[in-house]
């Protein structure tokens, strides 16, 4: 039973400028979120974890230049970025031997050259694309064939 299908879109195929446009913008909603987590740890205000930035990112322009489900992958990723940062934290505390230095906060991501990873679950395909045997990604014009059929 296949339950996931993995597509890399390299440099000279068709979907490459989407692809990297939807990644670019992956990537700024990705610091954005991180900015707001950092200033509110760093100045003693608390964590501000994924319910909470999930509210609060939802208004912004890096958040809407995205599908809904997939910005929300993409602060599941920083939040669990920061859950490691933690936990790692308290390791670090217990048995420092572990590590070559103290955890460091999650960085953000290069503003120049930087790309984020994408996350399309299946809540973000068309449907109708995949009843013809398609992967279609959302508010996109990417298209694979899949060998996924979905359960009727």
């Amino acid at each position: 039973m296949k339950l996931a299908e993995r597509h890399i879109i390299k440099r000279g195929h068709q979907f490459w400028n989407e692809i990297d446009e939807l990644s670019w913008d992956s990537k700024n909603l990705y610091n954005a979120a991180n900015y707001l987590i950092r200033q509110n740890f760093i100045y003693g205000h608390g964590y501000l974890n994924y319910n909470r930035m999930d509210k609060l990112m939802q208004k912004t322009e890096q958040y809407c230049a995205l599908p809904a489900k997939v910005s929300q992958q993409v602060l599941r990723g920083l939040d669990q970025n920061w859950q490691s940062f933690f936990a790692a934290n308290q390791d670090y505390k217990v048995n420092q031997k572990k590590f070559l230095g103290k955890p460091k906060i999650p960085k953000y991501k290069n503003t120049q050259k930087g790309r984020h990873l994408l996350v399309y679950t299946q809540q973000s395909l068309s449907k109708v694309a995949l009843k013809q045997g398609k992967i279609k990604l959302s508010k996109t014009q990417i298209e694979f064939n899949t060998s996924v059929a979905e359960k009727v």
